[in-house]
């Protein structure tokens, strides 16, 4: 079980609130999910948002049979290269907000076959998948400014990523695709300014903790 945990910190103009956690194990090209929760409302107004994805990426191919209704070997022969590279562009998003990073230099090398059969394509689940054997990291600390609205609330905070890598078959008759397969961690940090009410409370807890602190020191 994943824990979040929470700082907050006093500034001139208002406060910073910052969340550490997870990302959960997803796809590419696929919405990811944190435990990072929404800004909460109730504390005051939302005036900066900075996102930290750290994602772990492993690289899969897949390798397709689109032409022939008969099963096609994937022999001992046959290879697949898969690999991103700094020329791939990868965009992040969040509601109005997007980010792009350039994707983490990938190669998994040879991937070669063992006889396996692909039958003829009707769907994702009619691929062969290869995972690579090699993980890299693609890190993303970007702000946000456009729709301050799309962080307010209750739940996580979820993003959509999209981006791919480059995959070269050496067996003729079969196709094929790639990605990655995304975990990591994640942060975000929220600028707000809190409410009159809420701003008092804690100057007048901060100041008993000072008196308490001070007490203790003296005795």
């Amino acid at each position: 079980m994943a824990v979040v945990l929470s700082m907050t910190s006093l500034t001139v103009n208002g406060q910073i609130l910052t969340y550490n956690g997870t990302i959960s194990p997803s796809t590419l090209g696929s919405s990811v999910t944190t435990d990072l929760p929404m800004f909460n409302g109730a504390l005051g107004t939302l005036t900066g948002v900075q996102v930290t994805l750290d994602f772990t990426v492993t690289p899969y191919a897949t390798v397709a049979n689109f032409t022939s209704s008969t099963p096609l070997t994937f022999t001992p022969a046959d290879s697949i290269i898969f690999s991103f590279s700094p020329a791939d562009t990868w965009t992040i998003s969040h509601s109005s907000d997007s980010w792009t990073l350039s994707a983490p230099t990938v190669s998994t090398g040879n991937i070669y076959g063992s006889g396996q059969e692909v039958s003829y394509y009707t769907g994702p689940s009619s691929v062969l998948q290869l995972v690579g054997s090699t993980s890299a990291s693609a890190d993303l600390t970007a702000a946000s400014g456009l729709d301050f609205a799309a962080y307010t609330g209750a739940g996580n905070l979820v993003f959509g990523t999209a981006g791919g890598g480059y995959v070269s078959i050496t067996d003729g008759p079969l196709f094929g695709g790639g990605g990655g397969d995304l975990a990591g961690t994640a942060s975000v940090t929220y600028d707000y300014v809190p409410e009159p009410g809420t701003f008092a409370l804690m100057v007048c807890g901060l100041t008993g903790l000072l008196v308490m602190r001070r007490r203790s020191a003296m005795k």
